[in-house]
């Protein structure tokens, strides 16, 4: 009799929000199109992970939102990605943030943000039940961000980077954004403290420059790698890595992009699911499959592609063995 298969748990924290995106270099004269989405660096990478480990993993979006239609919208948005929404909290006069995505011709992406009022700003308050504590305590899985924990007020700060060092796997982006960590010294602690307490920690070069400065990439990694973590720092056209100790770097093929949104959380959602599913790929094959995905992502408009889009990855067809 085939024995049935484990189905493991993965949540994913942070904050989606209703995204605002168009040609607007019109409005000043007259009424544009926009088009209206939803979008959030770890819901996007939640996605990505979701679709590559239907067969293995539950996946979990853990947030806050509001009784607003924009909310329902949101949660049902979530379903339809097959993202279990049983920890997410509603909480009375909040709302989801808002924000507004501007690409050159080049992809390169600006935003402006409307987020004072945001739900997911309280989705620490008072949330643990029974249920809830005893999927946080199961966790195979727990990803989340710098956003995620810089939105909350500091005590909760604190208790998400607590709760999520639980975990059996713990991995992090870091995602700086010059709006939300606006005290460096700040930012380089909260850093290097998460740094401590995470598994995986995806880093992109634009992050270091902005909180470090200029700085070589391999020193980089070799200061902060351990033989027990690892370190993946994203470049142009190369990608730095430490593997439980090993240091090497994996050249990736490059494209003109049409939208850059999402292509740091494809990439950590695909290498996610590469990493905790196939255990005999190596690490260079995770990083090009993860990269397989960017490149798909890159090449059309938002942050989420169309499931009829995703490359075909090796992973899946081993992903039963």
């Amino acid at each position: 009799m085939q024995m049935q298969r484990k189905i493991k748990k993965a949540i994913f924290a942070g904050e989606c929000m209703v995204e605002l995106s168009g040609n607007i270099s019109s409005l000043d004269r007259s009424e544009t199109k926009m088009q209206v989405n939803f979008g959030g660096d770890t819901y996007n990478s939640a996605v990505y992970f979701a679709r590559l480990c239907a067969k293995s993993y539950v996946t979990y979006y853990f947030t806050a939102v509001g009784y607003d239609k924009f909310s329902e919208m949101m949660v049902k948005r979530f379903s339809n990605e097959n993202l279990n929404v049983s920890l997410i909290k509603k909480i009375k006069d909040k709302y989801p943030g808002l924000y507004s995505i501007h690409n050159d011709v080049k992809g390169n992406r600006s935003f402006s943000y409307w987020r004072s009022q945001s739900a997911a700003k309280l989705m620490l308050n008072d949330f643990i039940d029974d249920e809830r504590h005893k999927i946080f305590t199961n966790c195979d899985l727990f990803y989340y961000s710098g956003i995620s924990a810089k939105i909350l007020e500091k005590r909760f700060e604190k208790k998400l980077i607590h709760i999520a060092s639980k975990a059996k796997l713990t991995a992090f982006d870091f995602n700086f954004r010059k709006n939300l960590h606006t005290n460096i010294k700040t930012t380089q602690n909260l850093f290097k403290k998460i740094n401590e307490l995470v598994n995986i920690n995806f880093v992109s070069y634009d992050d270091i420059l902005d909180i470090y400065g200029k700085t070589d990439p391999k020193e980089f990694v070799q200061n902060i790698s351990r033989k027990n973590n690892i370190i993946l720092l994203r470049l142009h056209d190369h990608v730095v890595y430490s593997y439980y100790g090993e240091v090497g770097t994996v050249i990736v093929p490059i494209i003109n992009a049409k939208d850059k949104t999402a292509a740091g959380d494809s990439f950590n959602g695909s290498f996610l699911a590469n990493e905790t599913i196939d255990k005999k790929m190596n690490i260079e094959e995770k990083i090009l499959q993860a990269h397989e995905l960017t490149r798909a992502v890159i090449k059309h408009d938002g942050a989420i592609i169309p499931q009829s889009k995703m490359p075909k990855q090796k992973r899946v067809a081993n992903e039963n063995r």
